[in-house]
């Protein structure tokens, strides 16, 4: 989203997430071989040009690369090299585009809808794909929508239809709602969501106290906030935690614990 602007160690940071929340999905650990699908989406009077979706993966690439680069400074690979794309040649037509505006209300049903159009009858059946067709760990889906908007991440969680909502994907708008130019930070950010990462300022979820903290603990943490220049940003040691990485957790990231999670 723009923003400008062992474990038996510590029983309390055992919750992380609550339980079904926390690495129940298709995104389980930022870990080893990820698979990316990423798709591009239009409504009846928008349409993709080839050199704007060109510009998308070349942003999604950088900030793919970026959380591979940070990963190893917790000596943990992350590989990004398999990858699928719906959309390229021709858009995703959609009756109906929702406009995110970060009121923590928007459809999560992204990834279904996208999938229907595509010819899937179920998450499911991708999973089934993913399983029998790569080497992937993980995977997610990251859908690039033309116009303007707030990207926001769309994790499982166990009470979900698994049919309809295991598959964990971001959707990424071409322009914020102030008509700037998507960021290749808020697409990590959003990555990082669906990982497990935790907003660091202040939400319909997350408090304002909780953001001054997290200003003097992590001033460049991309969970805090969003640069043009992703690399004076970084993964910091709680978020790195979430998405598995930091094997060494403090009692106080219980703290930063969003309102819905």
């Amino acid at each position: 989203m723009k923003r400008f602007i062992v474990f038996f160690l510590f029983p309390l940071v055992l919750q992380a997430q609550n339980v079904g929340k926390w690495r129940a999905g298709s995104s389980y650990q930022l870990i080893g071989k990820i698979y990316t699908l990423s798709c591009f989406v239009s409504g009846p009077n928008d349409e993709w040009t080839y050199n704007e979706k060109l510009e998308m993966l070349n942003l999604l690439n950088e900030s793919q690369n970026w959380i591979s680069k940070e990963a190893l400074k917790y000596s943990i690979s992350v590989d990004f090299n398999e990858s699928g794309n719906f959309g390229l040649n021709n858009d995703i037509k959609l009756p109906y585009i929702e406009r995110g505006n970060a009121s923590g209300n928007e459809s999560v049903d992204w990834v279904s809808k996208v999938f229907y159009k595509i010819g899937y009858k179920s998450n499911l059946d991708f999973d089934s794909w993913i399983k029998e067709n790569t080497n992937a760990n993980n995977y997610n889906v990251i859908i690039f929508v033309k116009g303007k908007g707030n990207g926001y991440a769309m994790p499982y969680s166990t009470e979900m239809e698994k049919e309809k909502y295991y598959v964990e994907g971001a959707v990424l708008y071409e322009k914020y709602n102030g008509n700037e130019k998507l960021a290749s930070s808020s697409i990590a950010h959003e990555i990082l969501h669906l990982y497990g990462a935790w907003d660091l300022y202040k939400t319909f979820a997350q408090s304002e106290s909780n953001e001054l903290k997290a200003k003097r603990l992590f001033p460049n943490s991309i969970m805090l906030r969003t640069s043009y220049n992703i690399n004076e940003l970084e993964i910091d040691s709680l978020s790195a935690w979430l998405v598995g990485w930091n094997k060494y957790p403090k009692e106080w990231y219980e703290t930063f614990r969003p309102k819905d999670h």
